[in-house]
């Protein structure tokens, strides 16, 4: 630990040592910490169970997500990733009232609970969060609550400890809190942790103003993004050229004049296979739930696992060239085009499976699924209380504009190469 730098060049350009930011200690000891050979002689190092107390979250049915506005978020991996929870969690997709909590005996954690990842590739992107006020998490996750040490030096300690260190091996890495809390780690007198944290603190604050232009950017760049998808899938790519006539779809007003429109169920068959129930046990998959998909994207990797003990709704086959959509309205903005020649996915039945038929392009289809006009016309068509989706009977009775199929293709390499 010889102090925080930047390297500096001589005149003649040849890089020179760093000069530190920070002062350096005059002595250094000996650590058990597996990633530090020495610190400050008069700092202590101590597992994490002398200092904080760490305990899993709970199962979340599929049946208890999908609510706003509720008592408590519950929030899952996939929340880290949502806009604004970089650090902090401040939106969630899912919440619960507290009588809910207590039926699934989900641990209510306080304000200032370090949250993360536990479980698979998630596990090993080290990500850490804060919780803004009481929260659930789900059971992929783990929460930290300090007790003894700054809270907040404690959250950029666990951000520079990587887990992975001590993941239980296999195809699915996990930790479990018992391994956790015997991590040893550098422990400061708590004046220097407050100091410390405080310094991090306004270095992170500069670069996440940074980082918040970079997001305007990508804002603008997504929904320029939505706007050519869109038009490209309704308008063919030589509107002002090509003569138009009316959809006859509601939702749509004019397309070209050699398109037709056809029921969904016509163009693509959806949910064409699913694991029987008498699948072998020890059948393993990688599977894809609502909340790792994006529009266009797959934001996780899939979890690997084996039938006897993966969800009831892990059931539906997905093909290389197929289009998963999903049908709750909560979730209506997953889709994503399978361009994963393994045969090996299986998807939750909160998604609708496309597969094209013949005389149809497979990327077509995706860039129609993602298109506004046809998740907004999903969205008028889904029914339920707690948990509006929208039905398969309904869902292949929706009108789509079909071009012919190398306009088809055409449209589907146009947006590849823009988007």
């Amino acid at each position: 630990m010889a102090g925080v730098g930047t390297p500096q060049q001589t005149d003649d350009g040849q890089r020179m040592t760093h000069r530190p930011l920070l002062p350096t200690y005059s002595e250094y000891k000996p650590t058990r910490v597996l990633w530090l050979d020495e610190i400050p002689a008069h700092w202590n190092d101590l597992p994490l169970k002398r200092i904080a107390t760490f305990r899993s979250g709970a199962g979340f049915p599929l049946q208890e997500q999908g609510q706003q506005d509720l008592e408590l978020p519950f929030y899952k991996v996939s929340d880290m990733n949502l806009p604004g929870n970089e650090k902090t969690m401040k939106t969630e997709n899912n919440s619960v009232s507290r009588s809910t909590a207590a039926k699934l005996s989900a641990y209510i954690f306080p304000q200032g609970t370090i949250i993360f990842p536990k479980v698979g590739g998630a596990m090993l992107t080290n990500k850490r969060r804060i919780l803004e006020r009481q929260s659930c998490i789900d059971n992929n996750l783990m929460g930290c609550i300090v007790t003894h040490a700054d809270p907040n030096f404690v959250f950029f300690l666990l951000q520079n400890t990587d887990f992975a260190l001590i993941a239980n091996p296999g195809p699915l890495p996990a930790i479990n809190a018992r391994d956790v809390k015997n991590i040893r780690v550098p422990y400061p007198p708590i004046e220097e942790q407050a100091a410390i944290a405080r310094y991090l603190t306004h270095k992170d604050t500069l670069i996440q103003r940074f980082l918040q232009g970079k997001r305007r950017m990508l804002d603008l760049l997504k929904q320029l993004r939505k706007s050519t998808i869109h038009y490209a899938v309704i308008h063919g790519l030589d509107p002002d050229n090509t003569p138009m006539k009316p959809s006859g779809i509601p939702w749509l007003d004019e397309i070209p004049a050699h398109w037709q429109t056809i029921p969904l169920k016509h163009w693509v068959r959806i949910n064409q296979a699913v694991l029987p129930e008498n699948t072998d046990p020890n059948y393993e998959f990688r599977y894809i739930d609502i909340g790792s998909i994006g529009t266009g994207v797959r934001v996780e990797e899939p979890e690997k696992m084996r039938f006897e003990t993966a969800p009831s709704r892990a059931r539906r086959i997905v093909r290389n060239g197929d289009t998963i959509f999903s049908t709750v309205r909560t979730y209506l903005k997953a889709v994503w085009f399978a361009d994963d020649p393994d045969d090996d996915l299986i998807c939750s039945t909160g998604f609708a499976v496309f597969t094209p038929r013949q005389n149809t392009s497979p990327k077509f289809v995706s860039y129609v699924a993602q298109s506004d006009s046809f998740i907004n016309r999903v969205t008028a068509n889904s029914f339920g209380v707690t948990y509006p989706a929208i039905n398969t009977s309904r869902l292949g009775s929706l009108r789509v504009p079909v071009p012919p199929l190398d306009e088809q293709a055409a449209i589907a390499e146009y947006l590849d190469d823009r988007i």
